[in-house]
């Protein structure tokens, strides 16, 4: 079956060159890309001002040929569209909104409105479909391909991971998280990230030394973000830089040690090669070494 998606920009600018690879990969896929004209109007390093983001979210949402709304990258801008979008007029067309790193805040905030959303690739990453080795094109082809499955509808998919020490063989709940700072920096907004009752939190990063990521996790406890989960799930932690040998899982399991919270690494979800897509509010089940989603 064909698939039409509509390419918004809703976060940080993105080079034309780098668009126009993400758009050629996709389309090797038979994926028809439609873009409004143009797609960015540059505002420091955003890709437009929040009223031009915010238009084009809506524009792409009301668009009654695609299937899915898909954002060409992350950075930094989607937390400030949430407060005016109109969630009705989305609930319209409740097409999924595709994307991953800064649009962890809109991911979780479709969830909440009844909205299906995918925590995937972004379409930047598509380029690696033309140009990558031989290997990497592999990859981001079996990635590209599992979110489209999961565009159009139903797709079971399972994922490796490890428990960390003493955590419950069996764990089962609804899939949310994404990425650690985005949802650290809305605590304490209208946006803040609470997991509900037995979720599973995907927790991945990029860049940041070690420390900034123990902040951010310990503002997600202090929060109560995590009072309500039933475990956490780190995926990559792409470029995030130790300060001496202490490996950032026992950092993890000494922040959660106050909730009794389990928690699971190793998810080829993140920043990295290995980002694997899933279903946000999805419910997985963590068994045998193994995170389980039906379709």
């Amino acid at each position: 079956m064909p698939l039409a998606i509509s390419l918004i920009a809703p976060s940080s600018f993105t080079p034309e060159d780098d668009i126009e690879r993400g758009v050629r990969g996709l389309e090797s896929l038979g994926v028809t890309v439609r873009r409004p004209a143009p797609l960015q109007r540059r505002t420091r390093y955003l890709a437009g001002d929040r009223e031009w983001r915010l238009a084009q979210l809506h524009a792409a949402y009301a668009d009654p040929d695609t299937q899915a709304v898909w954002a060409v990258r992350g950075g930094f801008g989607c937390a400030q569209l949430a407060a005016g979008i109109d969630w009705a007029r989305l609930a319209g067309r409740p097409k999924p909104l595709v994307g991953y790193s800064d649009l962890t805040a809109l991911l979780h905030q479709c969830h909440l409105h009844g909205l299906p959303a995918i925590h995937a690739p972004v379409v930047k990453a598509a380029g690696a479909l033309l140009d990558g080795s031989a290997d990497e094109r592999t990859v981001v082809r079996r990635q590209f391909e599992e979110t489209l499955a999961l565009i159009r509808g139903s797709a079971s998919l399972d994922y490796p991971l490890t428990a960390w020490h003493d955590a419950p063989s069996r764990r089962e709940g609804p899939l949310v998280g994404g990425n650690l700072i985005t949802l650290a920096s809305l605590a304490g907004t209208p946006l803040a990230f609470r997991a509900p009752p037995g979720a599973l939190v995907i927790l991945e990063d990029v860049g940041e030394p070690y420390y900034r990521l123990e902040r951010a996790l310990w503002q997600l406890v202090q929060a109560g973000a995590l009072d309500e989960a039933g475990a956490v799930c780190l995926g990559t932690f792409e470029g995030c830089r130790p300060y001496d040998e202490t490996p950032l899982e026992a950092i993890v399991a000494e922040t959660l040690a106050p909730l009794g919270l389990p928690f699971y690494h190793g998810l080829p979800v993140g920043h990295g090669l290995h980002n694997r897509p899933w279903r946000y509010g999805a419910t997985g089940v963590l068994e045998e070494g193994r995170l389980s989603v039906a379709g």
